[in-house]
């Protein structure tokens, strides 16, 4: 998995242990087919919007496009990326298990 954040959040992403992500923080995840491929199959989004768009789900948008980024496919409050982000309310509703371990431990 390679995941990608723009600037506004990385700072979130990679040094607080509790991080709450300004709108505008965008994540990027690339899904590829196997571990050798070098180019993915799919790519998934989460956009961080304006407070009360997503209150259940701390205001995140999710998509999903293909993967060379031409056609979305699904877009919106998507119940199947809801349900497992859910379980990460105290990170933003943001999982941060693909983490490295070094960065995993000097969070503050």
């Amino acid at each position: 998995i390679t995941v990608y954040v723009n600037e506004i959040r990385q700072h979130a992403m990679m040094e607080e242990r509790a991080p709450h992500f300004p709108q505008g923080s965008v994540i990027v995840k690339e899904k590829l087919k196997t571990p050798e491929s070098s180019t993915p199959e799919l790519l998934t989004l989460m956009i961080k919007r304006e407070r009360g768009y997503n209150p259940g789900s701390g205001d995140w948008e999710y998509m999903v496009v293909d993967g060379n980024g031409q056609s979305i496919q699904a877009r919106g409050k998507l119940e199947n990326c809801q349900s497992c982000h859910l379980m990460e309310k105290n990170t933003d509703y943001v999982s941060r298990s693909y983490l490295p371990v070094e960065v995993q431990k000097a969070l503050k």
